[in-house]
This record gives structure tokens, sequence and C-alpha cells, in this order.
């Protein structure tokens, strides 16, 4: 019988570090605004390319709750091992480049709720003697948010 008990609290052990595990993931990626609104970051992006390799990386925002949100700012930071060849996003975002940088700014002046929009960048890769890419960073701001910014990064490695 104690077996069967130390068997158990082991399984359901492992279930909760499993679970918080899953849950830390995806705890930066979202927040709760004080309105009560859930903002979702989500960057989808392939885990690996080969050199010269061409992919879509796509970063996106989502009203989970149930009002809009508005003003939400979004900052994204491309590695020097990806190369833009064009970048799309929804109606009504604007959108800020300087030419020559990695850096791209997005305002969304209205997410609605149940809404994802997305924002798309064609990539090739440029690894040279590198094995993965820097760390894609975007960053979301919304005065709302406690602790104003949401983070996400992402990696890509060099397929062989």
């Amino acid at each position: 019988m104690k077996r069967k008990q130390y068997f158990t609290a082991a399984l359901v052990a492992l279930l909760a570090v499993g679970l918080l595990a899953t849950a830390a993931c995806k705890h930066s990626g979202m927040g709760v605004t004080s309105k009560g609104q859930l903002l979702k970051l989500n960057i989808n992006s392939p885990t690996d390319l080969p050199e010269n390799g061409e992919d879509n990386l796509d970063i996106t925002v989502s009203n989970r709750g149930v009002n809009n949100i508005e003003d939400v700012l979004v900052d994204v930071q491309l590695p020097p091992q990806l190369v833009v060849l064009d970048q799309t996003n929804e109606r009504g975002v604007e959108v800020s480049h300087t030419p020559g940088s990695n850096m791209y700014s997005f305002v969304f002046g209205k997410v609605q709720p149940g809404e994802d929009s997305t924002l798309r960048f064609r990539v090739r890769t440029a690894f040279g003697t590198f094995r993965e890419t820097g760390d894609v960073k975007v960053t979301a701001w919304q005065r709302d948010l406690p602790g104003d910014k949401l983070f996400e990064t992402r990696v890509i490695k060099l397929r062989e």
C-alpha cells in the first residue's frame, strides 16, 4: 500500500512541476489590465532555418477581455542575423521604422474584444559564423497594465 502512495505523490509532484513550468513560460506574454482586460502577446516563428532560409516571423497581439484595449504600443527588436524582406500588419496599426535599423515600433489605437492582430515579418537568415540568431525581443506597453510591460523573446537556430 505504501508503494502506491509514494507513486501517487511522485506523479502529483511531477504534474505540478510541469504545470508550473508551462505557466511560467506564458506568464511574461500575458497581462491583465486594471480594467480586467487580458492582453496577450505571442511570437510565432520557426524553431530552425537553414543559412539563407526564408520564413515568416509573426507577432500576435490579442485581447481576450470583453472591452476594448486602447493605445497599445509594441516595440520589435530583430537580431542582425535576420534580414527583413517585407513587413505587413493589420489595418489601423501605425508603424515607425528608421531604415537601416533593427527596431520597429507599432501603435494599436484599439484592440477589440476577441481580436488577434498580427505583425508579420518575412525574414531571411544570415547566420555567418553563429549557430543561432540573437533574441527576437518584443515589448508591449499599455497604461493600464500593472508593471507597464509585457515581454516575449525567441531564438531561431541554424538547421544543418
